[in-house]
């Protein structure tokens, strides 16, 4: 019994962990909710927010920002490089209450990496912030400035929590009544 009990508290901190995890919040959102420094052959900000690429067409440091409605708790921002040559990238990760744009020199950073990147080479940075606005400053180095399928995961609300709560609160309840009977 013991066993099936521990069995449902590990399912349902799973699914409670999974349900904000699997969720983009950045896709899906008016076309105006996305913005580039530059884009190349219609390759651009919204399309890389909703799993597809965006490529700036140039070299150096480039920008992709998406405007997420209201101000929202995020958890990580997960996205792919597209790089040919493979070489040394600075990738840098900015969070606003107002629209960056051109203004991300004079903000810190919420998250980095910077190093050696191979095309297709997923980066996840965790990020445990708030803000509207998110903007990746990327540099591809001696490659075109590009990302894909960039990924912005939620921290879980409170309302997650609570379900899980109640579903342990019933299979401890249920536990309990087989117990008893």
């Amino acid at each position: 019994m013991k066993k099936t009990l521990l069995a449902g508290v590990v399912a349902l901190f799973a699914a409670a962990a999974n349900a904000n995890a699997a969720v983009n919040i950045a896709a899906d959102l008016s076309a105006q909710s996305y913005t580039q420094s530059s884009t190349w052959n219609g390759y651009s900000a919204q399309s890389a927010f909703n799993g597809g690429g965006w490529n700036s067409g140039n070299f150096g440091y480039q920008w992709i920002q998406v405007d997420l409605g209201s101000v929202k708790n995020i958890a990580s921002v997960q996205y792919a490089l597209d790089l040919l040559p493979n070489n040394n990238v600075i990738e840098q990760v900015f969070v606003s209450n107002s629209a960056i744009g051109t203004n991300w020199t004079s903000l810190a950073p919420v998250a980095t990496f910077n190093g050696f990147g191979s095309n297709g080479d997923v980066l996840n940075q965790t990020l445990n912030t708030s803000g509207r606005y998110l903007q990746i400053v990327a540099n591809g180095g001696q490659s075109w400035t590009a990302l894909s399928n960039v990924n912005v995961a939620a921290v879980p609300e409170p309302e997650t929590y609570a379900m899980m709560l109640a579903g342990l609160g019933l299979v401890a309840a249920i536990s309990r009544r087989k117990k008893a009977a």
